[in-house]
C-alpha cells in the first residue's frame, strides 16, 4: 500500500501536466469527427438510463408477480405484471436498438479520429527540422506515436464511450438504492477503493513499462525489418546474419514478453485481493436486506431491485475503474 501511495505521488504532477492538454484532446475530436460525436454522446447517454430504468420496473414486477401466484393465477391480478414485463421487454429492445446504433457511429468516428491523427503524425514529421531525426529521443516518440496511432485513438474513443455510458448507469442505480439509506449507496463506493488503487498503480506502472521498452520495441522491429526486407536479403545469406538476426530477435521479444507477463500476474494478483473486499462488501449489505425482508420491512420486490441495482452498480465501477485507468 505505501508503495502505491509513492508511486501514485510521483505520477500526480505528471497527471496534473497531461490533464491539462485535455481540452485540446477534445478539440482535436471534434475537428475529425465533427457533428458525430455529438449525435454518439446523445446515443450513449439515453443507452445509459435503459438498465436503471428496466431495473426500476423489476420490483412493481416482482411484486404483482407474487400476488397473481398467491391469488392463483386471477387475470386481473396477472395483467398489471404482464404490463411490467412487457415495458422491460420494450426497454431491453430499445436498448439493443441503441447500441447497434451508437456501435455504428463509433465506428465512423474511430476511423475518421485514426486518419485525422495520422495526417497529423504525418504532418509534423514532413516539417521539423533534419537535426531531428539525428536524436534518438525524436525517434522514441515517433515510434511510439506510429505504433499507438494504429489503435490508442480507437481504444480511447472507445473507452471515453463505456465512462459516459455506465456513468449515466451507474449515478441511475445508486439513485435506486439511495432510498434503503445513504450508508448503502457510500458502500457501494467505498468498495472501489481497493480496485481504484490497483487501477491507479497498474496504470502507473503499464505506462512506465512503455517508455522504458520503447528503444527496445525499436530494435526488435529494426531485426524484423532487416530479416523480412527485400534490400537485406542477399547480404544476410552473403554474409551469413540470418541466425544471428533471429537469435537477437527472439531475446529481445522474450525479454519483453517475460516482463509484461510479469507485470500481468502481478496485476491479477491485486485484482483478486480487491475482488474479495467487494465480495465482502457486497454480502454485508445483502446480509442486511435478507434479514429486513424476514422482519417483514421489505417485499421480495425490495429485495430483488436491491440485488439487482448493488450488482451492477459494482460491476460498473469496475467498469469505470478500467475505463478511467
Amino acid at each position: 500500500m505505501r508503495d502505491t501511495f509513492r508511486l501514485l505521488a510521483s505520477k500526480f504532477p505528471n497527471a496534473i501536466l497531461h490533464a491539462r492538454f485535455l481540452p485540446r484532446a477534445l478539440r482535436l475530436v471534434r475537428d475529425a469527427t465533427g457533428t458525430s460525436s455529438a449525435i454518439w454522446l446523445a446515443l450513449l447517454c439515453i443507452q445509459g438510463l435503459v438498465p436503471a430504468a428496466a431495473v426500476y420496473l423489476s420490483r412493481p414486477l416482482i411484486d404483482n408477480l407474487g400476488a397473481a401466484v398467491g391469488s392463483g393465477g386471477n387475470w386481473e391480478r396477472m395483467a398489471p405484471a404482464l404490463l411490467i414485463a412487457a415495458a422491460i421487454a420494450a426497454l431491453l429492445l430499445v436498448g439493443e436498438l441503441l447500441r447497434s446504433a451508437a456501435e455504428w457511429v463509433r465506428k465512423g468516428l474511430a476511423a475518421r479520429l485514426e486518419d485525422h491523427v495520422s495526417a497529423l503524425i504525418h504532418e509534423k514529421s514532413t516539417t521539423v527540422e533534419l537535426a531531428f531525426y539525428d536524436t534518438p529521443e525524436f525517434h522514441d516518440d515517433l515510434h511510439r506515436a506510429r505504433d499507438e496511432a494504429r489503435y490508442r485513438p480507437v481504444a480511447l474513443l472507445q473507452n471515453a464511450g463505456s465512462l459516459i455510458q455506465n456513468g449515466v448507469t451507474l449515478v441511475g442505480m445508486v439513485g435506486l438504492l439511495a432510498p434503503y439509506g445513504v450508508w448503502i449507496a457510500a458502500a457501494l463506493l467505498a468498495s472501489a477503493i481497493p480496485a481504484l488503487l490497483v487501477v491507479l498503480r497498474f496504470a502507473a506502472l503499464e505506462h512506465e513499462f512503455r517508455q522504458r521498452t520503447t528503444v527496445d520495441e525499436r530494435r526488435s522491429w529494426y531485426f524484423d525489418w532487416v530479416m523480412t526486407a527485400g534490400e537485406a536479403a542477399a547480404e544476410l545469406r552473403l554474409f551469413g546474419l540470418g541466425a544471428r538476426f533471429q537469435a537477437a530477435y527472439n531475446q529481445l521479444r522474450s525479454r519483453l514478453r517475460t516482463e509484461r507477463l510479469q507485470l500481468a500476474r502481478t496485476q491479477l494478483g491485486a485484482e483478486a485481493l480487491a475482488g474479495l473486499a467487494v465480495l465482502g462488501i457486497a454480502a454485508t449489505c445483502i446480509a442486511w436486506v435478507g434479514w429486513r425482508a424476514v422482519l417483514g420491512e421489505m417485499t421480495l420486490g425490495d429485495v430483488a431491485l436491491f440485488y439487482f441495482s448493488f450488482s451492477q452498480g459494482q460491476r460498473l465501477m469496475r467498469s469505470l475503474l478500467s475505463d478511467v485507468g
